[in-house]
């Protein structure tokens, strides 16, 4: 898909702004907190519900204002103006997300109230790397299942439907796990819990490693784009459930219903559910050479801020891979403050995949002068207090 138009009102910085956007490279330049991340922030929004920035959506409405508005028209990636405007005419796509202050969200497709998230997630998908997708190198569990659950929802409904399911689940089993520690509630009671988190939760697991295994391809590939071949990434899944990824679903029914019944006693002491997908994780491992010698090592612990960089981004593009291989649409890409900590070569090696994008994308960047001389033929957008040229 690609980005026609943008609408903001009362977002952030922006009172009211409308932006028709261009095929290809799209420059937004600007000065420090002037709103150029806001433009890319509103637009991971109307593709996901959420902001990168915050979990509170009242926080995202101007100051002092009471609501907020996002709308974005969108239309079918196809090559060639007149196709194009052809395309445009009769798939257009409008999407509208509005927000008052202490309210609910209300989303709209193509004019249509939309009562449901999983009626939302996928009709569009963006990847974003921004500062913060660092934290899928060297953040915490949560952050990379949270990436890893984004994107699978994006693919597949049915997906996001378990997910659903199992974090409802989730929390009742662990509302009861508390009642069973201060109330004496019946133990017996878990058993129709442990019954739905095993259900959602082997879907889950089958789902993570096959998409884990396909985005270790697409990385792996990226990753040796941006080092020149210089240094080899490896990912690897790792399910709490030892083995997981591997076994029959009759098996995991067993082996989840047995790990859940042993970790009882110590999940009603703690109150929270200790074993399942809810805790599982994947590893990155960096193969590198220094001094003339071949090493293997963590890189959340030992990889340097370059190299965990550079993990990051070829992650985020091996996301547009899978996703344009899994739904044989492009997502937009959007890359926020992109070039920070990465040396000169490894900075020559992104303009070239940049180049080869082959996508609508949206860069953040403080100095115009560094960009167009490789990327050529963009369209710059400059951004000053919250007002677009």
């Amino acid at each position: 898909m690609r980005l026609n138009q943008l609408v903001l009102r009362n977002f952030r910085n922006y009172v009211d702004c409308e932006i028709d956007f261009k095929d290809g490279v799209n420059l937004i330049v600007g000065e420090n907190a002037q709103g150029k991340t806001t433009l890319l922030e509103a637009i991971y929004f109307l593709s996901t519900a959420k902001s990168h920035r915050t979990y509170l959506d009242d926080e995202l409405i101007r100051y002092n204002e009471s609501w907020f508005y996002l709308k974005g028209a969108f239309v079918p990636a196809i090559s060639g103006e007149e196709a194009r405007r052809e395309a445009a005419a009769v798939n257009l796509m409008t999407v509208e997300v509005s927000n008052e202050l202490n309210g609910k969200k209300r989303f709209k497709l193509n004019g249509t109230l939309q009562k449901k998230l999983s009626q939302w997630i996928g009709q569009f998908n963006v990847v974003f790397f921004s500062p913060e997708s660092l934290a899928l190198v060297k953040g915490a569990p949560a952050d990379r299942r949270r990436f890893v659950d984004r994107l699978i929802s994006q693919i597949s409904a049915a997906y996001l439907h378990h997910l659903q399911n199992y974090q409802f689940a989730l929390k009742q089993r662990n509302e009861l796990l508390k009642q069973i520690r201060s109330k004496g509630a019946s133990v017996e009671l878990l058993d129709a819990w442990d019954d739905l988190l095993v259900a959602d939760g082997i879907a889950l697991i089958q789902a993570r490693a096959k998409v884990l295994a396909q985005l270790k391809v697409h990385t792996q590939a990226k990753h040796a784009d941006l080092t020149g071949d210089s240094e080899k990434l490896d990912l690897t899944y790792q399910p709490l459930l030892d083995g997981a990824d591997r076994a029959m679903a009759s098996d995991m029914d067993d082996q989840f219903r047995r790990a859940l019944q042993s970790s009882r006693h110590f999940d009603i002491r703690r109150g929270t559910t200790s074993v399942g997908p809810h805790r599982d994780d994947f590893k990155l491992v960096l193969e590198a050479r220094s001094a003339g010698t071949v090493y293997r090592q963590e890189a959340r612990s030992f990889g340097s801020q370059g190299q965990q960089r550079t993990i990051a981004l070829a992650l985020k593009l091996g996301e547009l891979e899978l996703l344009r291989e899994e739904t044989e649409e492009t997502p937009v890409v959007l890359l926020d403050d992109v070039f920070s900590e990465l040396d000169e070569a490894r900075s020559a090696f992104l303009f070239e995949l940049l180049r080869r994008l082959n996508a609508q994308t949206f860069i953040t960047s403080t100095r115009q002068e560094v960009w167009t001389p490789d990327l050529g033929d963009c369209c710059v957008f400059t951004v000053q207090d919250g007002k677009v040229r």
